[in-house]
């Protein structure tokens, strides 16, 4: 009987170390993903503080700028909303014609603290930099571009 609870307390304690945070992606793929891009970004760029998290139609597009809504035309769309990593802020922004969902739980994002008015900085002194992918499946995603994202983000 004891050899049972102590195989049960083992396989309960190790499914408990395999889950991640993951409240709000479909798919811990894009979660972790999302995690490692930030870590990456902030390595070389201690500036970047926002982040926003979209798709559009089977892209996934993971953007890091200085400033909150400097960024065009993301200070244009709506956001679903957003959550804190580490001292960051990571931002739902609303997808555009989205052939896979990336938001599972839109009530487990916070809304509070996205600011919704816009600024009006010079879209050339923007900082924007980030990752884009192609979403073959929500759990299959691989990078076409990564670095300055400037030129898909033209007025």
């Amino acid at each position: 009987m004891k050899k049972i609870i102590l195989l049960a307390l083992l396989i309960f304690l190790y499914s408990c170390k395999q889950q991640s945070n993951n409240e709000i992606f479909v798919s811990d793929k894009i979660y972790n993903t999302l995690i490692e891009d930030i870590n990456k970004l902030n390595e070389n760029n201690k500036k970047l503080n926002v982040f926003y998290v979209f798709s559009r139609q089977d892209t996934l597009i993971i953007l890091a700028t200085e400033k909150e809504n400097e960024v065009f035309p993301i200070d244009r769309i709506s956001k679903l909303g957003a959550f804190k990593y580490k001292d960051y802020k990571v931002i739902i922004a609303e997808s555009y014609n989205p052939k896979y969902d990336i938001i599972k739980k839109k009530n487990a994002l916070n809304n509070n603290f996205i600011k919704e008015t816009k600024n009006n900085g010079s879209f050339d002194e923007d900082i924007q930099f980030g990752y884009i992918y192609k979403m073959i499946s929500s759990n299959n995603i691989e990078l076409i571009k990564k670095g300055e994202l400037k030129e898909f983000f033209i007025k």
